[in-house]
């Protein structure tokens, strides 16, 4: 549950406790405008220097995982990749990553020419996987992620519900659901 939001975190209060989780303007602008609960995948750190744990905040699995991606860049911290995300939309990101423009990488606030470089050789293979169009293949990773959701909280392990759907292709998620139950009764 959101009980408060500031220009770079919200609260966000799961079990009774509350977290200061960072996230994008973007999402803070659409949790401002939201009370109550609400959905956030969130990436947490230890801060070795701190001792602190250190929370990210992301609307999808996508971006998710696309922060994880970033920093994974050599000296691309995550302050710098949730700024990444902040300022470019992901698939600007895979094009001028796929066309090597580290001029497009450096209008980015906090990446200079030789992180450009960087993120265009670090990413090039990590980005060809992963679709951010507008050609459905988001759709199809979301009906995914909530066919397993699903199945969680019907009591499968997530284990169990990913082995289910492997190899199950429709864009119906009561279809996928229908499937993969039949693949765990057998």
């Amino acid at each position: 549950m959101v009980v408060h939001t500031s220009d770079r975190a919200a609260i966000i209060v799961a079990g009774g406790v509350g977290y200061s989780v960072a996230m994008t303007s973007k999402m803070l602008a659409s949790l401002s405008k939201k009370r109550g609960t609400v959905k956030v995948f969130v990436f947490s750190r230890m801060n070795p220097r701190e001792g602190t744990f250190e929370y990210y905040g992301f609307s999808s699995p996508q971006e998710y995982d696309l922060f994880k991606i970033l920093t994974s860049v050599s000296g691309l911290g995550p302050k710098t990749a949730l700024g990444v995300l902040d300022s470019v939309e992901p698939r600007h990101l895979q094009e001028a990553v796929a066309n090597g423009d580290a001029q497009a990488l450096r209008t980015i606030s906090g990446i200079g020419i030789k992180t450009a470089q960087r993120l265009i050789v670090e990413l090039a293979d990590k980005l060809d996987n992963i679709s951010f169009g507008k050609d459905g293949s988001n759709a199809r990773f979301d009906i995914h992620s909530q066919a397993i959701e699903a199945l969680i909280s019907l009591g499968y392990s997530q284990v169990q519900a990913k082995e289910a759907l492997r190899g199950i292709n429709s864009s119906d998620l009561g279809d996928l659901v229908r499937k993969a139950l039949q693949n765990l009764a057998s």
